[in-house]
């Protein structure tokens, strides 16, 4: 299967995932893949990356698979395409590293019990008012928070808003790695809850400083 790594994004299952590809070897990627199952897997870059972007810096070994579900070839061989989350994997083993990788994988199958749960849709909705109330006014997030629906699942809209939370990339992979979808809820929960606080306590101070920054 073939990879693309990601510098600062981690895509998770049942997400929607936008990519805009310029690299020669990731343009070849996206051909190849559309000619075929139209399937790739996504990875986190470790930490470091920078110094070997160009080569096959490290990736994190649990990515995810998505479908290209959207794709337009620009005239200049560049393309536009929409992945879908379709699931949690372990990468096993490199099979191939040039032009692009190939890799091989296994799937990973989350502990899904909180589906089950009676609260789960008050529990996933929680998720979205408190997402909006951080994210306010903050235009592409805003938008963002504005296309929750009730067609999503509690899964799509809890993996949704852990894969736009406004924290380090490894942070969200430790949040992917999780094995339960309660787990991953409980945690990300907790990080929304602390934004919240920290904006409060910023409304709270904001009228002791000027809002006009030429005053002292």
């Amino acid at each position: 299967m073939p990879l693309f790594p990601l510098p600062d994004v981690v895509f998770f299952p049942k997400t929607l995932l936008p990519l805009h590809i310029y690299e020669p070897r990731y343009r070849a990627l996206a051909s190849e893949a559309l000619e075929h199952d139209q399937v790739i897997c996504t990875a986190l870059l470790r930490p470091g990356w920078e110094a070997d972007y160009y080569g096959s810096p490290e990736v994190y070994s649990v990515g995810c698979i998505g479908r290209i579900v959207q794709h337009q070839k620009l005239s200049d061989g560049r393309y536009n395409i929409t992945l879908q989350g379709e699931a949690k994997v372990r990468i096993q083993e490199h099979v191939r590293m040039e032009p692009y990788r190939l890799v091989r994988v296994a799937p990973i199958q989350d502990d899904d019990g909180w589906m089950r749960e009676e609260r789960v849709a008050q529990e996933a909705a929680d998720l979205v008012r408190l997402f909006r109330q951080v994210h306010e006014g903050q235009g592409p997030s805003l938008l963002l928070a504005d296309t929750f629906g009730q067609n999503m699942s509690p899964e799509s809209i809890l993996n949704t808003v852990a894969m736009h939370l406004n924290v380090e990339p490894d942070l969200k992979e430790r949040l992917l790695e999780m094995d339960s979808l309660d787990a991953r809820y409980r945690s990300v929960l907790e990080i929304l809850r602390n934004a919240t606080t920290t904006q409060e306590r910023i409304e709270r101070v904001r009228h002791l400083y000027p809002r006009d920054k030429r005053i002292n």
